[in-house]
């Protein structure tokens, strides 16, 4: 079972504004959540006790009793409430060691909660693909032009767009051999949404990267990997959700190095043994003569 507060960050974007509060409250104070009871809980968000009975179900658990079960290894694994409330009038040690925390707790839930399957299945359709496009607008168009970098220096040819336009020209002229990877943090960016979509209609592999599932882009993803950052830490102006994102880049990368590896040692096997065969044809030559 995934991580209940994963699950929160993943889903937050899909839930109702009075079960938000009730996502917000529990991402703050989840070792209080433990000892309380349903009433208390809902008093503490301003809302009914069929509120927070919906929202544990609207994440993928049976009740608030079922849900407070699943919070007692996180808090064991965390050592205190999962992330940290940055203050306005902290001062700067206090506000580097809350950012410390809340990064690590952050990159240590992605990592845990990732999908090595999804992660391995992406590694092997971009190690075999023709031709691979890696989309993006604005914040996540730099993130793109990192990953097309790092693919480059495997020899991995892929083309990192950020035009409108050009997307919607080149995207026909994809096809089965093809991949696409598009990244929208909201997983709602019309563009990256519409590209994707259209990719998967002609065939291509689609991959994407996104906060949130549902959404529409996780929605019409064969691969979606997904970053879970909690939506109320940081303002808009937060590098944490880019930094998700090249993670899960560096796991792919990972598996992608291990792809071109093995290629290399089969294709220098593949050598070795045709020099031997062609050295051994020359010697019965030589013997004939």
């Amino acid at each position: 079972m995934k991580s209940p507060i994963y699950l929160i960050n993943k889903r937050f974007s899909s839930l109702r504004p009075s079960e938000k509060r009730v996502a917000e409250y529990i991402q703050k104070n989840m070792d209080e959540v433990i000892l309380s009871s349903l009433q208390k809980v809902a008093n503490k968000c301003s809302t009914s006790d069929a509120t927070v009975l919906r929202f544990c179900k609207a994440i993928g658990y049976l009740g608030f009793d079922d849900f407070k079960v699943s919070l007692v290894p996180e808090l064991l694994k965390v050592g205190s409430a999962n992330y940290n409330q940055l203050e306005p009038k902290q001062n700067g040690n206090g506000i580097h060691e809350s950012l410390q925390k809340n990064f690590l707790k952050q990159m240590y839930s992605l990592l845990l909660n990732s999908d090595q399957k999804i992660i391995v299945k992406v590694a092997s359709h971009i190690s075999r693909a023709n031709k691979i496009l890696v989309i993006g607008l604005g914040g996540s168009a730099g993130v793109a032009h990192i990953f097309c970098d790092s693919l480059g220096s495997l020899g991995i040819l892929s083309y990192c767009l950020q035009d409108r336009s050009i997307m919607q020209n080149v995207v026909p002229t994809l096809n089965s051999e093809d991949v696409i990877v598009g990244i929208s943090h909201s997983g709602e960016t019309l563009e990256i949404v519409s590209a994707v979509k259209s990719a998967k209609e002609y065939g291509a592999h689609t991959i994407c990267i996104t906060n949130y599932s549902p959404s529409s882009l996780a929605d019409v993803t064969q691969l979606p990997l997904i970053t879970g950052v909690p939506s109320n830490l940081l303002g808009s102006y937060s590098c944490q959700a880019r930094i998700s994102q090249l993670v899960i880049f560096e796991l792919i990368l990972y598996e992608l190095s291990k792809l071109v590896e093995k290629k290399d040692n089969n294709h220098l096997l593949n050598n070795q043994s045709e020099n031997k065969q062609k050295n051994k044809q020359t010697k019965i030559k030589e013997l004939t003569l």
